[in-house]
């Protein structure tokens, strides 16, 4: 009973504090609607044309953009943990599924280089200007 009475507390008290944030703004905030409320509002635009019209392409530049970079973000994230872990490249290394930990090393370079080089590109083809 003892280990379980933290984790009964935890979720006793994260269950009153989310019932808590939905039930308050419903008892404090004011209710005034209006005609600029009820009108509906998506991608930072104001529907003022019909709901098929086609996008301006900025929109798909930077969404895109934005996706590479994260994406290769994220797999920057293990190589620089497994390099700073004693149990990761030269672990590695020492099993013999790494030549050298100058292997991984390039090689984390090489991914770099090549996310410069793209943002480079994007910069030359203008996608970071909004016109």
């Amino acid at each position: 009973m003892d280990t379980i009475l933290p984790v009964l507390l935890f979720v006793v008290i994260a269950a009153a504090v989310s019932v808590g944030l939905i039930i308050l703004p419903r008892l404090v905030a004011p209710r005034r609607s209006g005609a600029v409320k009820e009108m509906p509002y998506e991608s930072g635009m104001d529907p003022i044309h019909d709901t098929r019209r086609r996008f301006d392409v900025r929109f798909h530049l930077v969404a895109v953009t934005f996706l590479v970079f994260d994406v290769e973000l994220l797999f920057l994230y293990p190589w620089a943990v497994a390099s700073r872990s004693p149990a990761g490249i030269d672990a590695a290394v020492a099993e013999g599924m790494l030549s050298s930990r100058g292997l991984a090393f390039a090689g984390g370079l090489i991914f770099i280089l090549l996310v410069v080089v793209g943002f480079a590109y994007d910069w030359r083809k203008g996608v970071f200007r909004w016109r």
